[in-house]
């Protein structure tokens, strides 16, 4: 039976690259911020939360920043990818949050029309308890052999990576102790999928559907 979870804290990184970098992107920067704003208005954007940073002439270094959901998401806009980071991802915030990061990409799409992606990364961090079993106990499954001359051993953790599986490109699993949530283990679900075969509408439902398999795999079930 699979274990249940309680989840104090979750976190959320998003990435989306392009088949190249796009030197361009920021040539209008009018029209970029015109389209974004548009999009994300509606999410809360202010003018306030959008900055331009162009670094110290670096062409990897400029960028474009916008804070969403009291600085819970900011959203970085490079010249060879997308990106998103979320500190805070509350579990009635998920659909909204998606939302975001959706709008995001169709204005860089209003902006620039013939920009093409080439993957989409998510990955999802959990700091979560178990249910009926300390965060350590259950760790301990994962080592056969820990190293008897160090002193005590405090926990363990364990990485697991996988190969391309249908659209998904590569994907990996942490499991380790949570430094943030007391008595907790730290739960980290990374997956790329080709851009090519799977759609940014699509892609919620597709990377929420891995991190729930990814979860029952580990013998352990979300809250309904």
């Amino acid at each position: 039976m699979a274990i249940k979870l309680e989840v104090p804290k979750a976190e959320l990184q998003f990435e989306a690259g392009y088949t190249q970098p796009d030197f361009g992107l920021f040539r209008d920067e009018p029209a970029i911020l015109h389209h974004l704003f548009k999009r994300l208005e509606p999410h809360g954007l202010r003018l306030s939360d959008v900055r331009v940073e162009r670094g110290s002439g670096n062409a990897g270094e400029q960028q474009i920043l916008c804070h969403l959901f009291n600085y819970w998401m900011t959203v970085k806009l490079h010249i060879e990818k997308i990106e998103v980071v979320c500190t805070q991802l509350p579990r009635d915030h998920v659909e909204k949050f998606n939302a975001a990061i959706l709008d995001v990409l169709r204005a860089v799409k209003d902006y620039r029309a013939d920009l093409a992606f080439k993957a989409f990364a998510v990955a999802v961090g959990l700091h979560a308890k178990l249910e009926g079993q300390p965060g350590r106990d259950y760790l301990a499954r994962f080592a056969a052999n820990v190293p008897q001359t160090l002193g005590p051993s405090t926990g363990n953790g364990a990485v697991f990576y996988f190969g391309p599986e249908g659209d998904r490109l590569l994907s990996s699993v942490t499991a380790d102790v949570s430094i943030l949530v007391q008595d907790a283990i730290w739960l980290r679900i990374q997956g790329m999928w080709d851009a090519r075969k799977v759609t940014p509408d699509s892609l919620p439902g597709i990377a929420g559907g891995f991190v729930r398999q990814a979860l029952e795999s580990l013998g352990l079930q979300l809250p309904v």
